[in-house]
């Protein structure tokens, strides 16, 4: 087995494994692993509520709490783990196994990345922002409640969605460029990530053929945020304020996942404009805003000498 992975299959001519087998072995052991617990979880709580009589297999009885858990505890709680599992097994393979420090990675702190994080959360919040404005102006979506605060629910899904940016953007952008910067060829760093990020939402709900190639736009805009600076923050304040301000604010499926926002707008109809049940992803107005916040980027870091390639 050994001599195996020792072979040229694994291996270049340097004795390193290969790019594409680090991020095969890294995505593998994230769904293996996000599996394992969660159906460990699932089994541990189902013994507690039939042990406590909320769930009765004989009769088929199941109580209220069992509603509320499945439709609104256990979600959040199989976010989280999902997301720190996405966290953790990048961080760690980076710097424990392949023993690169985390700065390499694009990981900066905060404090250095804060002003691009900031610039990112705007374009986010704008751009949605603009799409709402259009939809609600052209009639493709009407406002059909407004709750001006937030609850602790929606709270919750902020931190959820806040983890969600941070771990799609740590294993898509930070560790899967970083392994492929050996490769030497931008395209490949650029467009192989963006690829997967479009992949990995395949299971989401009411999924179409131009949701996944609008969210692989988005993954090479987060891309070339992440070539264009320092680090990863950009990427991660945009994701977050994106999809918070689908969802918490709007109250717009996000990605094809219904959260309960501050206001709650329902689309007239399903079609290209809106994105339909998927949401605001689906349709032709964020493929537009994707495309203008390139420009946006570009103009940002135009007297930067920052050189990704160059940077091993």
């Amino acid at each position: 087995m050994r001599k195996l992975f020792d072979s040229k299959v694994f291996k270049n001519k340097f004795g390193q494994v290969y790019s594409g087998w680090i991020i095969f072995f890294v995505m593998a052991a994230y769904y293996v692993i996000t599996y394992i617990i969660s159906d460990l979880f699932i089994f541990i709580l189902s013994q507690i509520l039939i042990a406590g009589g909320e769930i009765n297999l004989s009769t088929g009885y199941y109580g209220a709490i069992v509603g509320y858990l499945n439709d609104v505890i256990i979600p959040i709680i199989m976010q989280i783990l999902a997301c720190m599992i996405m966290i953790a097994i990048p961080v760690i393979t980076w710097r424990y196994i392949m023993k690169q420090s985390i700065a390499k990675m694009g990981l900066n702190s905060f404090k250095a990345g804060h002003k691009g994080c900031f610039i990112g959360v705007l374009m986010g919040a704008i751009n949605c922002t603009l799409i709402f404005a259009i939809l609600i102006l052209t009639g493709q979506a009407k406002i059909k409640s407004w709750m001006p605060k937030l609850t602790i629910l929606q709270i919750c899904w902020v931190f959820v969605l806040f983890l969600v940016a941070f771990g799609e953007e740590i294993m898509n952008r930070s560790f899967f460029m970083s392994v492929l910067k050996r490769v030497g060829n931008i395209y490949v760093i650029i467009f192989f990530p963006s690829i997967i990020f479009g992949l990995i939402h395949l299971l989401n709900p009411n999924i179409t053929v131009f949701s996944v190639l609008n969210i692989v736009l988005a993954g090479i805009l987060f891309s070339y945020m992440f070539i264009k600076s320092v680090n990863i923050w950009m990427c991660i304040g945009y994701h977050f304020a994106w999809n918070t301000f689908q969802g918490i604010v709007y109250g717009m499926p996000v990605s094809g996942l219904n959260i309960k926002g501050m206001l709650t707008t329902n689309f007239t109809a399903d079609n290209i404009l809106n994105g339909g049940k998927f949401g605001i992803e689906g349709g032709i107005l964020t493929t537009l805003v994707t495309i203008l916040s390139f420009v946006v980027v570009r103009y940002y870091y135009k007297n930067s000498e920052y050189d990704f390639l160059s940077k091993k």
